[in-house]
């Protein structure tokens, strides 16, 4: 009972000092100035989940040490492993000699002692335990140089052109030999972190937020409790992840996600902001600036349903024959993210079609643009109707009309 009332005390007073901290910095988000979206980071972008669309970027491809958001990387190999049946997560994992000894932030695991898959997942990402990164690692990859081998290929089928890691935590490595050589570390860019993110919510949404959207972690069977390192939670009902780093070269850095419900336009709908933070030297920065993207993503911008798939383009008529009159529809949903007041051009393109016709052959395309001339989306014009069975009157018009 002694042990219990420990234990809710400690709950009480964590809750305590996070309302303190939402309270301070909920009146600096308020006063955020939207024209000086980051001015905190070496790095940033912020991209809306379902187009893809950049919404705001700062030096997105400036190759940086990314530090605990290399977890991201372990993290969805650990997912994929479950979902491919190489491994289970109720799996128990026995913890040895190398991984119970890795410095930084911790799990507090101990030689010999087995944790199942899953709360080493739950560790590595709520509390960013860099030993949970070492035991997970080893227990899919066979050994830690294995796991990285797995993490790069990963990254090159990902299209994370510019990311190359060295370890499955994010922590330095030092030279034995000269402690003043720079260490070898986990490098990638903001672009690079926000595709790895974009994919892990594409594919596993469920099982990403299921453990990054939790404010507490608590193990009893280890008696393990600890907050969410990702402080966002606190602050925003909305976030569901990702992942916080810090080393001293990287600095705080953070990938995080929101949901953004659907605004007052009936075309409007639901989606997910996903933002990444790279290279602040304050953790309240690292905040501030992450607030500050939020914000003017979600009040800049805004989902918008323009093309339902089925939905009726024109008609055309192949030599202008009447009787061969092709019904031309949008091959499938195209969804925009945009300001209110933005003006999109759309290009239409049809080809020349010519007898037969099959139903959902792709006759053109209609590409839709920002004022800037960047392409935001792009939908096929398909046939709705079959035309190979013309009477011998229409192809006596067509044999005359084609000269």
């Amino acid at each position: 009972m002694t042990a219990l009332k420990s234990f809710i005390s400690k709950i009480l007073l964590v809750s305590m000092i996070l309302n303190i901290f939402t309270f301070n910095i909920c009146l600096a988000y308020d006063n955020i100035d939207c024209n000086d979206v980051d001015i905190y980071s070496k790095g940033s972008i912020l991209i809306d989940q379902l187009t893809n669309r950049t919404l705001y970027q700062k030096n997105p491809d400036k190759k940086m040490p990314l530090a605990s958001l290399s977890k991201m990387m372990t993290f969805l190999i650990a997912i994929e492993s479950i979902e491919n049946g190489k491994v289970k997560e109720d799996d128990l994992v026995e913890i040895d000699k190398e991984a119970a000894k890795v410095r930084g932030s911790s799990y507090k695991l101990k030689e010999g002692e087995k944790v199942p898959l899953i709360e080493l997942m739950n560790g590595l990402m709520i509390v960013s335990g860099n030993d949970a990164a070492v035991a997970i690692a080893k227990y899919i990859g066979g050994s830690v140089d294995n796991f990285v081998q797995i993490m790069n290929k990963r990254t090159k089928e990902l299209g994370m052109k510019n990311t190359t890691f060295v370890n499955p935590n994010g922590l330095p490595i030092y030279s034995l030999k000269d402690p003043k050589i720079p260490p070898m570390e986990n490098i990638s860019t903001p672009r690079d972190i926000s595709i790895l993110a974009k994919y892990m919510f594409d594919n596993y949404e469920k099982q990403v937020t299921s453990i990054t959207d939790k404010q507490i972690y608590s193990y009893p069977e280890r008696n393990f409790c600890k907050n969410n390192t990702n402080v966002l939670l606190q602050l925003i009902p909305d976030v569901d992840g990702v992942k916080t780093g810090y080393t001293g070269n990287a600095g705080y850095c953070l990938c995080f996600s929101m949901k953004v419900y659907k605004g007052k336009n009936k075309n409007d709908i639901d989606n997910r902001l996903i933002g990444v933070v790279l290279g602040t030297n304050h953790k309240d920065k690292r905040t501030k600036a992450s607030l500050s993207m939020l914000k003017y993503g979600k009040e800049n911008f805004a989902t918008k349903s323009i093309v339902k798939k089925d939905e009726l383009i024109g008609k055309k008529y192949i030599y202008g024959i009447d009787e061969l009159e092709v019904c031309l529809k949008s091959g499938q949903d195209l969804y925009i993210i945009c300001r209110e007041d933005e003006d999109i051009k759309s290009q239409i393109t049809i080809k020349e079609i010519t007898y037969p016709v099959k139903k959902g052959d792709i006759l053109g395309i209609i590409k839709y643009y920002d004022s800037s001339g960047n392409e935001l989306g792009k939908i096929d014009i398909v046939s709705e109707n079959n035309l190979d069975n013309a009477s011998f009157k229409t192809k006596l018009k067509m044999f005359f009309n084609k000269k």
